[in-house]
């Protein structure tokens, strides 16, 4: 810690601004609430976003699934792959192979899952200790000197701007 740095347990609040609601901005807020802050999520997007790609989840991601209570989730809403094929041009099954290695491998803890319900179950983790502000943008963050420790935060939304302070 720099000594121009604020020591935090001096604040009486600490709240925290976090760009992203999509996989990232969610965990972080979660696990920081767990430390005392007050998280803030900022999303560009109107709502949450549908669609996307799909994760496999195993491994440490499952470990951490477990700790936030969003296994069982997990395991509902995702799929549990029996084979992986690769088509050819007219949809037939060119070759592929079985997922039982992954299972084995992982001690049964692997599931495919879309990422937008993880998405989703993380955003809703999250929400009992975070404020989220869809179809907002942060425009700008400084800090000035003159009032030690205080940020000045402005926020783009559809309509206006809006600004505030935080310590």
């Amino acid at each position: 810690m720099s000594p121009n740095t604020p020591h935090l347990s001096g604040m009486s609040e600490r709240t925290v601004l976090i760009s992203g609601a999509g996989i990232a901005g969610p965990t972080l807020a979660y696990w920081l609430s767990r430390s005392g802050f007050k998280p803030t999520i900022i999303e560009h997007a109107p709502s949450l976003r549908t669609g996307g790609y799909v994760i496999d989840f195993w491994g440490l991601g499952f470990d951490i699934a477990e700790v936030m209570g969003l296994s069982s989730d997990l395991e509902y809403l995702g799929y549990h792959m029996r084979e992986m094929r690769v088509v050819g041009k007219d949809g037939q099954r060119a070759t592929g192979f079985g997922t039982d290695v992954f299972k084995e491998l992982t001690g049964g803890r692997y599931v495919t899952v879309r990422r937008s319900d993880l998405s989703r179950l993380l955003l809703e983790s999250a929400l009992s200790n975070a404020e989220v502000l869809f179809g907002d943008t942060i425009e700008t963050l400084s800090e000035e000197r003159e009032r030690r420790g205080r940020r000045h935060i402005r926020i783009r939304t559809a309509a206006t701007f809006r600004s505030c302070d935080r310590r």
